[in-house]
């Protein structure tokens, strides 16, 4: 391959099929990180007062239905921050993770469920990466963790029986449309997609684990990232179709990237 000199120092290089390349200065894009996990939104909930920045407690108005558990997002359409739940003490609620922002008491925020066992052989089951309104996402990454008590193989998902219909990791566009990623059945099928798969055997007390990486973004992986525009309502999906209600501790799964500045 040989290196030439172009306009204003600029220097190509050219390969001995013809083709030709502008060398790169590659440098991270410096907008805000984006880290979600797929979730599934259980209800809405009001507060009696503005949120106070790095406090970790609120007071929600009666008949939040909030439990322990559950993972509170709090966004205004322009910020957005997400906790779990760790205390409910009448409509005192604690979370894991302080506020970043006095969020408004005229906004409504919402619950959800990051918890992916559930049963969804007779109604599949839908999580979601959604961007906020007005702010748009490109996911380089998604990261899938199963936790068992059980050992895991290539075979099985996690640690139970081969899925009969799968989970489904697909895009909705604006139009209406999908674009479907990847069905996986197993812990080898969601392999044969991703990267730095890594089944953790029994240590100590402890249970088993699986864990592996779906990357996007890179000349080596895909070369594309997946961009979500969050004003036309495209999001991130994964269906459940299968009943995951038993035999597996722990089934998450994460969409991580950046904001598009505007």
């Amino acid at each position: 391959m040989a290196l030439l000199s172009a306009k204003r120092g600029i220097p190509i290089e050219r390969s001995d099929r013809g083709s030709e390349g502008v060398a790169v200065y590659v440098q991270d894009q410096t907008t805000e990180a984006v880290g979600r996990p797929f979730a599934r939104v259980l209800g809405s909930f009001n507060i009696v007062s503005p949120t106070v920045v790095n406090s970790r407690s609120f007071t929600a108005t009666p008949g939040h239905g909030i439990v322990v558990g559950e993972m509170l997002q709090f966004d205004n359409n322009v910020i957005y921050m997400e906790g779990l739940t760790l205390t409910v003490v009448g409509d005192v609620i604690t979370m894991d993770t302080p506020f970043n922002h006095a969020y408004s008491s005229l906004d409504t925020f919402s619950r959800n469920s990051i918890d992916l066992r559930v049963n969804g052989s007779v109604t599949p089951v839908v999580f979601s990466v959604a961007p906020l309104s007005g702010q748009t996402n490109d996911v380089t990454r998604v990261t899938l963790l199963i936790e068992s008590a059980q050992a895991m193989d290539f075979t099985q998902f996690g640690s139970i029986d081969k899925l009969i219909n799968g989970c489904v990791l697909r895009v909705k566009r604006a139009e209406g449309e999908y674009k479907n990623l990847i069905n996986f059945k197993t812990n080898g099928d969601f392999i044969e997609e991703a990267t730095i798969p890594l089944f953790q055997g029994k240590t100590g007390g402890g249970g088993f684990g699986f864990t592996a990486t779906l990357i996007f973004a890179g000349q080596q992986n895909r070369g594309v990232v997946i961009r979500l525009d969050g004003t036309l309502g495209e999001q991130l999906e994964l269906i459940v179709q299968d009943d995951l209600s038993a035999g597996l501790t722990k089934f998450h799964m994460r969409a991580q990237g950046s904001e598009i500045q505007d």
